[in-house]
């Protein structure tokens, strides 16, 4: 049973991956480490730090991971399957009808509106590991609704990380560097900072 679980949970978590993997950070957050704590969110935030040098988005890397830590090797194989099945599905649905419908006043609206909703998808993302790096937990979006008493005092920042996010906005788009050189020149910044601060 635990392999028509894992089949199905990422056949789910598929057909939500628009705009890439990386949009659903929140999601992943809210039902693997909040509801199934499958992981921790330090350890979320250490995966998907590890995904960014490993081959694969991180939906196919979490999926074979938490698959493969759920039920072993055939885990990882079913999840991995299933997170990909929608998306090959659907791909291949729009690439053998898109020639025929891509004048269609329809196709037209709908690719209208995925646009600003995979820049929200993104923007989450952001967000979300902002609040793995940067705060000290998930940024705490009720304080904007007046419930800021639920987080006094528990929510906070780590200034010694705002040197290394500037560098790599810095680097990545005003000196061009490689993606693959900021990460590897940001891990090395890293390593250096944390051996500094302990």
């Amino acid at each position: 049973m635990i392999y028509l679980f894992l089949l199905f949970l990422f056949m789910y978590y598929g057909c939500f991956c628009l705009s890439g993997g990386s949009t659903l950070m929140q999601f992943y957050i809210n039902d693997l480490v909040n509801t199934r704590h499958w992981l921790t969110l330090e350890e979320f935030g250490n995966f998907q730090a590890i995904s960014q040098i490993t081959p694969g988005p991180i939906g196919i890397n979490l999926a074979t991971f938490l698959g493969y830590q759920q039920g072993g090797i055939l885990g990882g194989l079913v999840a991995t399957i299933g997170l990909l099945l929608p998306s090959f599905f659907l791909m291949s649905l729009a690439v053998h009808s898109y020639g025929r419908w891509q004048h269609s006043p329809i196709v037209r609206s709908i690719m209208f509106g995925i646009k600003p909703m995979a820049t929200a998808l993104i923007t989450a993302a952001i967000l979300a590991c902002l609040g793995m790096s940067i705060f000290t937990k998930p940024i705490p979006f009720e304080i904007l609704i007046g419930r800021e008493s639920a987080f006094a005092g528990a929510f906070d920042w780590r200034p010694e990380m705002l040197p290394i996010l500037i560098f790599a906005v810095l680097a990545m788009y005003k000196k061009k560097m490689s993606i693959m050189a900021v990460i590897f020149s940001s891990a090395l910044c890293g390593g250096v900072m944390y051996l500094l601060i302990k």
